[in-house]
């Protein structure tokens, strides 16, 4: 099997598992992660006035991180998310997720409606999004390579975490010349010291 033919069984797999997955065990999971990202001081030490965290505002079926992104507002965080410019995908600065500060794209993704275009030289943190990912950093995305070139700017200190749910997390993925490792990934998956914190925070677990 060559690569374009394994990518795509896996994309098809990947979408149908995350289709299937049951509302309240989605919202559990995107609580948890939620929780994982707030709780990363690594990423609070990598923003400050003159650098940036970018994000992504999900689709119906990928990791929802909007609790995520409300809390880092809440801290005075400088967040961008991408937004077409009728070529490509850019960045924009995200101040706010109502619909005052959100727009429809032209794949019905939610993005940016402010004009401040940050470029990915500024961006020390990125949460990013992806159909499967390894743990030593390969990441499957949805196979436009608009993350790739986004990534492909930003400075080599910064750090790039992947999101996913635990069965997105293979043992490994072919990869391309083009494709940008990342530096971690953070799925619902607890150990058991984050079972027994996230119960005291009083959150949902499968």
């Amino acid at each position: 099997m060559n690569n374009d033919s394994e990518k795509g069984e896996l994309r098809r797999t990947i979408k149908a598992r995350r289709k299937s997955l049951a509302a309240n065990a989605k919202s559990a999971a995107d609580d948890i992660i939620c929780e994982k990202l707030r709780a990363r001081a690594d990423i609070g030490d990598l923003v400050d006035d003159d650098s940036a965290l970018a994000v992504y505002l999900a689709s119906q079926d990928e990791v929802n991180i909007d609790f995520y992104i409300e809390h880092m507002l809440r801290m005075g965080v400088k967040v961008v998310a991408p937004r077409w410019n009728g070529e490509t995908y850019c960045l924009a600065r995200l101040k706010g997720l109502d619909d005052k500060h959100l727009r429809r794209g032209p794949m019905g993704i939610r993005e940016p409606v402010d004009d401040d275009i940050v470029p990915p030289q500024d961006v020390y943190a990125w949460i990013v999004p992806g159909l499967a990912f390894t743990r030593d950093g390969k990441r499957l995305g949805y196979g436009g390579g608009w993350y790739d070139r986004l990534l492909a700017s930003a400075p080599k200190s910064a750090a790039k975490i992947g999101v996913a749910y635990s069965f997105q997390i293979v043992s490994d993925l072919p990869a391309e010349p083009h494709d940008i490792p990342l530096t971690d990934v953070v799925d619902d998956s607890l150990d058991e010291e984050e079972r027994l914190t996230a119960k005291k925070n009083n959150k949902a677990i499968k």
